[in-house]
């Protein structure tokens, strides 16, 4: 059962009702002081996951390699493209400029982060919902700041992300009978590389375009595997 999925979901859907019940009455400064202990929660999570790693070099070419990939397909710049085209078609919505980037931004930060992503596929691989629930923590405080920003509109983004997560969590389920132990540390080590990225970009330390590493998680499988086949 995907109980971190629904967890998270559950949290990002409250969260922002909450939020917009509560209006613009969230301090300035308490919105901040979350923010930076996101970043550190992230960085600490990102942590723990790297030292699982079994095989350095598969991790390193898989990262190198995914991320090439994910800059060459220019995968974060074109879902903001078609995220900025789809909400300027919602109907009845007359969204400013402002109000459509922290829509963009929602969307990207619940349902394509490297933290969901990654954890989705690991707990449908390793039944280890831990880091869904981490997440979930952080997705509703944030999801308060940004309901009392927005509105309910918050609350909506809880339908796609509900339906992309249990989708990559039947992708892990279906990926685990073929996958070694290695191979799942390798993919947990990648996880949390990414995860740690994450982590700094929340704390404002160094912006990455986290979407464009997401490739290595699945070229992390092909890393490991070879290596373990190699003679030494």
């Amino acid at each position: 059962m995907p109980i971190g999925v629904l967890i998270d979901s559950s949290s990002i859907l409250i969260g922002g009702i909450i939020g917009a019940i509560a209006g613009n009455k969230i301090p300035e400064k308490i919105s901040n002081s979350l923010t930076g202990i996101f970043g550190l929660s992230a960085i600490t999570m990102g942590i723990t996951l790297i030292i699982q790693m079994d095989a350095l070099t598969a991790v390193v070419m898989s990262l190198i390699v995914g991320t090439l990939l994910g800059e060459c397909l220019n995968l974060e710049n074109s879902l903001i493209r078609g995220l900025s085209f789809c909400a300027s078609k919602l109907p009845g919505k007359d969204l400013s400029k402002e109000q459509m980037d922290n829509l963009i931004s929602m969307i990207i930060l619940f349902c394509f982060s490297g933290t969901g992503i990654f954890g989705s596929i690991n707990s449908g691989i390793s039944g280890d919902h831990t880091i869904l629930i981490a997440k979930s923590i952080m997705d509703f405080f944030t999801a308060i700041i940004f309901g009392a920003i927005t509105g309910y509109l918050v609350s909506a983004i809880a339908i796609p992300h509900i339906i992309l997560n249990v989708f990559l969590f039947f992708f892990g389920s279906l990926l685990f009978p073929l996958l070694t132990d290695s191979m799942v540390q390798d993919f947990k080590a990648v996880g949390g590389i990414i995860t740690f990225a994450v982590g700094l970009k929340i704390s404002k330390v160094r912006h990455y375009q986290v979407l464009n590493m997401v490739p290595a998680l699945i070229l992390v499988f092909v890393f490991s595997k070879l290596w373990s086949l190699l003679p030494f």
